[in-house]
């Protein structure tokens, strides 16, 4: 099973502000045509998150992600938004049990850096696919909450400059 880690970050390493407000992404004006994300979402079967990002989505008001399976780490029951297909798991091993059974082929990280240190540290994220942007935020929620990219072991890296940002595509 294929797991991406499929974001963008600031200069400085960050995915969010510390409240977990990604409204800074607007202001980087990332050029999205032809759409990368759209060919990406298309490849996807499942999506993974911490309770964080769901709760900003769930502020957001409403489900952009249609029917796709949905796994959502919680310890606490949540309110689902009309639309979404959520399972709750609070542990790996139950994301890893389900998604399997489900057979799924393309699971994308949406977030965030708790999380995504833990599917690191397990070594069952398979891929990074990062948009580096030339905003700073100087603070917030790190890509990685326990890992720093530089030092992470990857089998084939690529970059490349877009408008002055930095798309890195990491085979881990």
């Amino acid at each position: 099973m294929k797991i991406t880690y499929y974001c963008a970050m600031s200069s400085d390493g960050y995915i969010a502000r510390d409240d977990g407000d990604v409204s800074w992404l607007d202001e980087a004006n990332i050029d999205e045509s032809p759409s990368s994300y759209d060919e990406f979402f298309a490849r996807v079967d499942g999506l993974a998150m911490g309770r964080g990002t769901y709760d900003f989505i769930f502020n957001y008001g409403s489900w952009p992600y249609g029917d796709v399976c949905t796994w959502v780490f919680t310890s606490k029951s949540l309110e689902p938004l009309e639309g979404a297909n959520l399972s709750l798991v609070q542990t790996l091993d139950d994301f890893v049990q389900e998604a399997e059974e489900k057979n799924l082929k393309h699971i994308w990280l949406v977030g965030g850096g708790k999380l995504a240190s833990a599917f690191l540290e397990r070594g069952i994220l398979t891929n990074l696919s990062i948009t580096k942007t030339p905003i700073k935020l100087n603070a917030g929620i790190p890509l990685f909450a326990d890992h720093k990219l530089e030092n992470i072991r990857s089998v084939k890296m690529e970059s490349a400059q877009k408008q002055g940002y930095k798309q890195l595509e990491i085979l881990l």
